[in-house]
């Protein structure tokens, strides 16, 4: 288009094959996608800050958090460590539910921040913040073509750890001071924990059928703690927003007026689901050390040392030492996240299982 430029004579002739040049790039299948990637940006910013949000601090995080997810969600689509994703249908499926629930976040977000705040929501939107991004991040690394999980691990890991965390939250004390709902069922925790273990354990069986590494059912029993874990914590939140009047008051009665009190409670209450959220984001952490495969020295390093820090959280916790724990887990979490961005896949390149040909799990 340059070179033709300057075989064009005058001013208008110049300008009208230099728009018509601008309009040939706009038509383009890439340009269009990031075009339409900004819009639809700019307009779920928008809505953010017209939906009602009144507490300023509780704006600029969903702002912030909006921007992140439409950053990751720009850089999934291209090459690079987090896309564009994987042709088997299981990482497309799973690609797509994780983008579907980090929306569903920002809605359900938008809405409980909305109209008058009884207590400064900065005292807890940001650790779920920090861990939708976490998830959403090892999500698309997961399901990335040059993802060293294979579909198989990635299909059956997830189906488990939805089965497992619903089983799971009926077997933990409802809202931590009230009886578990596996003690309405018939034969209370029986059903539940058989679910449990018999998911994980399918999970654990099938991927080893399929693929016969050892490192895939690794992959696939940390997904599935994962997904447990956040399956655990969202329906223990959810029942504030879809109940809250028949929540228990936790708080006591001088502790301010109604709102402020139930605020509280549901504060109070999730403390068991906070710590649901915090285990699983240690798992996704060590997930994220086993999408890419081990090519450096200090990849190698690094994974250990993921491991290691997941040992020390799991001992700490055990001897009742939650800060120790805490600290463990959140350095895990940070180790995982570093051994995933030093071993990035380079354009064109794939993993060795399918580079080698072996297809047997990819129909998942």
């Amino acid at each position: 288009m340059r070179s033709e430029l300057e075989q064009v004579d005058g001013g208008g002739a110049r300008l009208r094959f230099a728009l018509g040049c601008v309009r040939a790039a706009l038509v383009q299948p890439s340009a269009q996608r990031a075009l339409g990637h900004l819009g639809g940006t700019a307009a779920a910013v928008a809505a953010v800050l017209a939906a009602g949000i009144v507490y300023p601090g509780a704006r600029v995080l969903v702002v912030a958090l909006t921007l992140v997810l439409a950053a990751l969600a720009w850089l999934g689509g291209r090459p690079g460590l987090f896309g564009p994703v994987a042709g088997s249908p299981a990482a497309r499926v799973i690609r797509t539910a994780g983008y579907a629930v980090a929306v569903t976040y920002l809605l359900v977000a938008v809405r409980d921040l909305r109209g008058p705040q009884y207590l400064r929501p900065e005292l807890h939107i940001p650790l779920s913040m920090i861990m939708l991004v976490l998830y959403t991040t090892v999500m698309l690394a997961a399901t990335a073509r040059g993802s060293a999980a294979r579909p198989a691990a990635l299909a059956y890991g997830t189906a488990a750890g939805v089965v497992a965390g619903a089983a799971g939250f009926a077997l933990i004390p409802f809202e931590r001071v009230m009886p578990p709902l596996a003690d309405a069922l018939p034969g209370r925790d029986l059903w539940p924990a058989l679910a449990l273990v018999g998911a994980l354990a399918a999970a654990m069986f099938a991927v080893a059928r399929r693929t016969g590494d050892t490192a895939q059912v690794f992959v696939a029993v940390l997904c599935a703690g994962a997904v447990g874990c956040a399956v655990v914590s969202v329906l223990g939140d959810a029942a504030w927003l879809l109940f809250p009047e028949r929540m228990p008051s936790i708080v006591p009665l001088n502790a301010g007026s109604p709102q402020v009190r139930q605020a509280l409670s549901r504060m109070e209450a999730g403390d068991e689901y906070v710590a649901a959220i915090v285990w699983g984001s240690l798992l996704a952490g060590v997930l994220a050390t086993m999408i890419r495969p081990v090519v450096r020295r200090r990849t190698a390093v690094l994974r250990t040392l993921t491991f290691a820090g997941a040992a020390l959280t799991s001992l700490a916790a055990t001897a009742g030492e939650q800060t120790g724990a805490v600290l463990s887990a959140l350095a895990a979490i940070v180790l995982g996240i570093l051994t995933l961005t030093t071993a990035p896949r380079r354009e064109g390149t794939r993993p060795s299982w399918q580079r080698s040909g072996l297809r047997g799990d990819v129909e998942t």
